[in-house]
C-alpha cells in the first residue's frame, strides 16, 4: 500500500503547517498497471496547489504559471527512462482571479523489476527551492499470476469518445490526487485491476468483486459502505466503482476489494489507506438510545467503575471517532448509556453473537491486567498491553533483560498482521526501578517508527546521537539490531 506523498519546500523540516506563499507546494502519486500486450507501466499524478506558483505575464497580456517536471526512473544507478517537460497553468486575465490547481499525469512503459523514482520540480519563475522527491517502485508483473493493480482514486470520468492518456478500460479517468478527502467530497471513487484470474478460476467463470470500506485501527468493515459488483473472469478484470460517503465520519479508514468465487471464497484481496474529515458527522447519546440490551450481557454489569473500566479497554481495538465517544460517555456516569455502547460496540463486531466476541476479549483484557498493569496504568493502558489487545500475542520473544551496556529491551515479532509480514516492536525499561516497557520502534504500518531506537537501548553509554548515522557502537555484547533482524 502506497500513500501520495505531500510535497512542499520550506525552511525548515519541521514547518509542516505553516506554509509560506512562495512555497511550491504539489501532491504527487503513482500507480503501477499491466497490459497484457504491452507489459507492465507506471503512471504518475501530479497536483501543483495553483496559488504557490508564480504567475508571470505572457505575450498574449495573460498571466500563466509554468513548472519544470522532470521524472527519473533508474536501476543501480542507471537511467533506464525519464520525463522531462514543462508544466502549464490555466491562463488567467489577471492574478488577482482564483488560481486553480493543475494536474498532469504520464505514463510509461518499464520492463519487470526494481527501480529507484526520482522526482523533481522546478517553478520556471523561481528555480531557487525545487521540489524533490524518491521512492522505491517494483514492477512485478507478468501474465501467468495472480495480482492487482494498485489503486487510482478518481476525481471524475466519463466514457471514452478517443483514446488519450487518461483512457483505461473505456473510460477516461480524471485522477484524484491525494489520500485525504474533506467534507465538500461526497462519494469515494477508485479504479483498480486484478490480473490472470481467468487461469486461477477458468475463462469467463462468474465472480465478484466485494468492496467496502473498513476502520484502519481495527480492520472491521463498515457495513453501511459496502457494495458488489459482478463480472466474468478475464485476462483483467477492471473495476471503475464509488462508495457515497457524506454519513462516514472523520477518522481513518481502508477501501478494500475483493474478489470472491460463486461459492464466495475469497481469492484475492487488495486494500489502500485514506483519512477522511467530516466535522459535521460525529457519535451522539442519542445514536445509541435505541439499542435493545435486555436479556444481554451488557444489562448484567451494573456497577460504574466496572463499566468504564470495560469501555477503557476497547480502546486498543476501537476506531478513532470510538475512541471520542468512549472519553464523552464516561464522563457521564450513567449506566444505560454506557451499556447500550458496550453492547452495540461487539454487536457492530459479530452481529450474531456479540457476546461470545466480548467474552473472548473480555479474557484477554483481565490477562492483559494481570501482567502489565502498573501503579498508575491498568494493562491496557501500557504499551505491551495495548500491542497485544490490538495484534494478539507475538510469534516469537526476544527478553533481554542484563545485556551490557544497554537498558533492558524486549522485542516482539508478528508473523502477520493483516496484510502485513514479520512486523516488529521494540519495548524498553529506561528507568530499570519500575516493570514497564514502553514501545520505542516498530516497522508495523500506523505505529512509531524511530530509526535511531538503538540510540535509546544503548542511552546508559551513548548520550551523544548522530543523526547522520543510524548506526551505533552498541559495545562489546550488544545484540539489539541482531536480534531485531532475526
Amino acid at each position: 500500500m502506497k500513500k501520495p506523498v505531500l510535497l512542499w519546500v520550506v525552511l525548515s523540516l519541521l514547518m509542516t503547517t505553516q506554509l509560506n506563499a512562495k512555497d511550491l507546494q504539489a501532491l504527487f502519486y503513482h500507480a503501477n498497471f499491466f497490459s497484457p500486450a504491452e507489459g507492465p507501466y507506471v503512471e504518475t499524478y501530479l497536483k501543483v496547489f495553483g496559488p504557490s506558483a508564480e504567475y508571470i505575464k505572457t505575450a498574449r497580456g495573460t498571466f500563466q504559471a509554468s513548472l519544470e517536471v522532470t521524472i527519473l526512473f533508474k536501476k543501480e544507478e542507471k537511467i533506464i527512462d525519464f520525463r522531462k517537460y514543462n508544466l502549464l497553468s490555466a491562463e488567467l486575465e489577471d492574478t488577482t482571479q482564483v488560481k486553480p490547481h493543475f494536474i498532469d499525469q504520464q505514463r510509461i512503459s518499464l520492463p519487470y523489476g526494481v527501480y529507484h523514482l526520482e522526482l523533481t520540480v522546478k517553478d520556471n519563475a523561481n528555480k531557487e527551492n525545487p521540489i524533490e522527491s524518491s521512492c522505491v517502485l517494483a514492477m512485478e508483473y507478468n501474465k501467468t499470476e495472480l495480482k492487482y493493480s494498485d489503486f487510482q482514486f478518481i476525481e471524475s470520468f466519463k466514457a471514452t469518445q478517443q483514446d488519450n492518456i487518461l483512457s483505461k478500460s473505456g473510460f477516461d479517468l480524471v485522477p484524484y490526487v491525494g489520500d485525504y478527502f474533506p467534507a465538500t467530497v461526497n462519494k469515494l471513487t477508485f479504479y483498480t485491476e486484478l490480473y490472470n484470474l481467468d487461469k486461477k478460476i477458468g475463462e469467463n467463470q462468474d465472480f465478484l468483486f466485494r468492496y467496502y470500506l473498513e476502520s484502519f485501527e481495527t480492520n472491521f468493515s463498515l457495513g453501511d459502505f459496502s457494495k458488489f459488483q459482478k463480472q466474468k473472469a478475464a485476462a483483467v478484470n477492471p473495476i471503475l466503482a464509488s462508495i457515497p460517503i457524506t454519513d462516514l465520519p472523520s477518522g481513518n479508514y481502508n477501501l478494500v476489494v475483493e474478489a470472491r468465487d460463486r461459492n464466495n471464497e475469497l481469492i484475492a484481496l487488495n486494500k489502500i489507506f485514506f483519512q477522511r474529515s467530516n466535522p459535521g458527522m460525529q457519535l451522539k447519546l442519542s445514536d445509541i438510545q435505541g439499542v435493545d440490551i435486555t436479556s444481554t450481557f451488557a444489562e448484567k454489569i451494573t456497577a460504574i467503575d466496572s463499566l468504564k473500566f470495560y469501555l477503557q479497554s476497547l480502546m486498543p481495538v476501537a476506531s478513532m471517532l470510538e475512541i471520542q465517544f468512549i472519553r464523552n460517555i464516561i464522563k457521564t456516569n450513567q449506566v444505560d448509556p454506557m451499556q447500550k455502547f458496550l453492547y452495540s460496540f461487539w454487536k457492530t463486531r459479530n452481529d450474531k453473537s456479540p457476546e461470545t466476541e466480548w467474552n473472548q476479549y473480555k479474557s484477554q483484557v483481565l490477562m492483559i491486567e494481570e501482567a502489565y498493569k502498573t501503579k498508575i496504568k491498568h494493562g491496557f493502558e501500557t504499551d505491551m498491553g495495548r500491542t497485544w489487545l490490538k495484534y494478539g500475542a507475538p510469534n516469537q520473544v526476544e527478553d533481554v533483560r542484563h545485556e551490557p551496556n544497554a537498558f533492558p529491551y524486549v522485542i516482539w515479532q508478528f508473523y502477520h498482521i493483516e496484510d502485513q509480514s514479520n512486523r516488529r516492536f521494540v519495548f524498553y525499561n529506561p528507568s530499570l526501578a519500575g516493570a514497564e516497557y514502553v514501545l520505542i520502534h516498530s516497522d508495523a504500518r500506523g505505529e512509531l517508527y524511530n530509526p535511531y531506537w538503538q540510540y535509546d537501548i544503548y542511552g546508559r553509554t551513548n548520550q551523544l546521537k548522530d543523526y547522520d548515522s543510524k548506526d551505533i557502537d552498541a559495545g562489546w555484547g550488544g545484540r539489539a539490531l541482531e536480534n531485531f533482524k532475526r
